[in-house]
């Protein structure tokens, strides 16, 4: 366990199981962010990328930093960029050791930066990617649950984890049923009733946290225009304990667990 300290009092061990560290917020500031996170506790971090180029920035950053890992994929935002090359381009990139799972992919239907034929075509790709590969899949599903637990299903595998989960009941149900892992951001922190349920059905062996930094800074840190970033994980371990009614050492310690055995860490 760490020292106690002022930026870490509980003395936690924490895995940021998603995080973008490769985005453009941080480039300022990137070697004092890893550093902040590393007093705070987080001893691992998974870097999740956006798109091709994003990937293969995350791949060169993680190569030779301890504790820090990554995604290959293409976010649901960039699908209509999506070109069938790239498949090819991201299965490269597999052979790397740090690369641990395929995404960020997924749908997203609230924003629909991209068409649904072409997430959906994105989305298809990857799984069969992360199939072929047998890696885990990070999984971004926001107002597309029934759409996307019909193409899962279409290629029934269902290895990896939901992030920042913010559907409902019947979606974490299936999801749990199907043997997903589920994360939890610093959205948890905004007290809504649906995900507080949600968290206390999980089981304590599916469950994860991140930051999604430099986006969703956890409640007790949010003011206008601030930027999320992985040292601020620790109060989503906090919130996410007191709904469990464990310790903060406690949730850090079983979350960990669950992104290395997810991630074959």
């Amino acid at each position: 366990m760490p020292r106690r300290s002022a930026a870490n009092p509980d003395g936690l061990v924490i895995f940021d199981s998603h995080c973008h560290l490769t985005s453009n917020q941080f480039n300022d500031d990137l070697a004092a962010v890893l550093q902040r996170a590393a007093r705070a506790g987080v001893k691992e971090m998974l870097t999740v990328s956006v798109n091709v180029p994003d990937s293969q920035e995350a791949v060169e950053f993680c190569r030779n930093r301890d504790g820090v890992y990554c995604t290959v994929g293409i976010h649901p935002h960039e699908a209509d960029s999506f070109q069938s090359g790239d498949v090819q381009i991201l299965k490269d990139m597999c052979i790397e050791p740090k690369v641990k799972a395929i995404g960020e992919t997924g749908l997203d239907f609230f924003r629909s930066f991209s068409g649904r034929a072409n997430q959906e075509l994105a989305f298809r790709s990857q799984i069969e990617l992360a199939k072929m590969l047998n890696l885990p899949l990070v999984i971004h599903i926001r107002d597309a649950a029934m759409a996307a637990m019909a193409l899962m299903e279409e290629h029934n595998y269902y290895r990896g984890v939901l992030h920042c989960f913010s559907e409902g009941r019947k979606f974490a149900e299936w999801a749990i049923e199907k043997g997903f892992y589920i994360s939890f951001s610093g959205s948890l922190t905004y007290g809504e009733k649906r995900m507080i349920e949600v968290a206390n059905l999980v089981p304590k062996d599916r469950i994860m946290v991140e930051t999604d930094a430099p986006y969703l800074v956890p409640a007790p840190e949010r003011a206008p225009g601030k930027r999320n970033e992985p040292a601020l994980i620790r109060w989503t371990v906090k919130y996410l304990a007191d709904i469990l009614g464990l310790t903060p050492v406690e949730v850090a310690r079983l979350t960990r667990e669950n992104a290395r055995r997810c991630f074959q860490i």
